[in-house]
């Protein structure tokens, strides 16, 4: 089926940075492509929503995590408008590329690209498509969800924006999340926070359900995905089952903190973390309030003042790969 597609990229995103852009070279020959250049402000919506009211139903989106979770936020607050959900091609382009790593296009040489290009008008020969659902967060104060792939709270949270403000300078992407986690297993006490305080440590973290009331727990962090492995090859959620969201919390303290943080890099995670105070699970939905920090692939949403966060799964989205 013939589509019409958009480039979305991030100039400031890391590769695309260092290494110039893939979709910018390939515009060169397609001048009815329009390209969106996104670097976190203005919000994303204010030229990608106009391209897709006109019926571009494609994007390739060159970027990091947050650039892909700033496109599809703007697809599904379009799709309260009406519109149907575009497919998404992802080309790896910043600091983390976790999307990318599991739903991104395989060839990325600019010949590839091109005939990926040229097969949008040929019926016989279409795309491989691959259908993944993602995260629907929302607060009292939003409108329209935020949509990725991770959510983070507490000292996980705080590990993410420790390694972006001190270590992203030196190293990126898996590197750098290396890097913490080796800092962490040699100094977990004294690697502080912007407070001053340990990154790792123990928070209010409160399940709301409708039927149990409110269940509150301190604990170190909890974690969503709708993936089952993320990057360095963690595979945190061992007891999700069939749900469409993997939930894993850890308590706090965690026993014997640095032997469960090389046992997790070491084996990917498992039941065995259980005996450090992790538990795993899995749901359709969740309700939350938590008074650390919020990550959604790497960007720290927005603290609402009832500190309530929602946690759905998305209907499945398309991805080009």
């Amino acid at each position: 089926m013939s589509q019409s597609p958009v480039f979305v990229i991030n100039p400031k995103s890391h590769k695309v940075n260092t290494s110039g852009s893939i979709l910018a070279q390939l515009a060169v020959d397609y001048g009815d492509i329009p390209i969106v250049y996104f670097d976190g402000a203005p919000p994303l919506s204010e030229s990608l929503s106009p391209l897709l009211r006109e019926g571009r139903d494609t994007l390739y989106v060159e970027g990091g995590d947050g650039t892909v979770l700033a496109a599809l936020s703007t697809c599904f607050a379009e799709r309260f408008n009406g519109l149907p959900l575009p497919q998404m091609a992802i080309l790896p382009g910043g600091s983390t590329n976790l999307a990318h790593e599991v739903l991104g296009l395989n060839a990325l040489d600019p010949d590839s690209l091109r005939h990926r290009l040229g097969k949008q008008t040929d019926q016989s020969d279409e795309a491989t498509v691959e259908t993944h659902t993602a995260l629907l967060v929302e607060t009292s104060e939003t409108t329209t969800p935020y949509v990725g792939f991770l959510l983070s709270t507490g000292s996980l949270a705080r590990l993410m924006l420790y390694t972006q403000t001190n270590l992203h300078g030196k190293t990126r992407g898996a590197v750098s999340i290396a890097r913490a986690i080796l800092q962490l297993l040699i100094f977990p006490n004294s690697t502080r926070y912007v407070d001053g305080k340990p990154v790792m440590r123990g928070g209010e973290f409160t399940e709301l359900t409708e039927n149990h009331g409110s269940v509150t727990t301190e604990q170190s962090f909890t974690m969503f995905s709708t993936f089952r492995k993320l990057s360095l090859g963690l595979s945190p959620f061992w007891a999700r089952g069939e749900a469409p969201i993997g939930v894993t919390s850890a308590a706090w303290p965690i026993h014997h903190l640095r032997w469960g943080i090389a046992k997790a890099v070491l084996t990917g995670g498992g039941q065995f973390l259980e005996r450090h105070g992790l538990t795993s699970d899995g749901c359709s939905e969740m309700v939350f309030r938590t008074d650390g920090p919020v990550i959604l692939d790497g960007e720290e949403l927005p603290m609402p003042a009832d500190q309530t966060y929602k946690v759905s799964v998305s209907p499945s989205l398309e991805f080009i790969r």
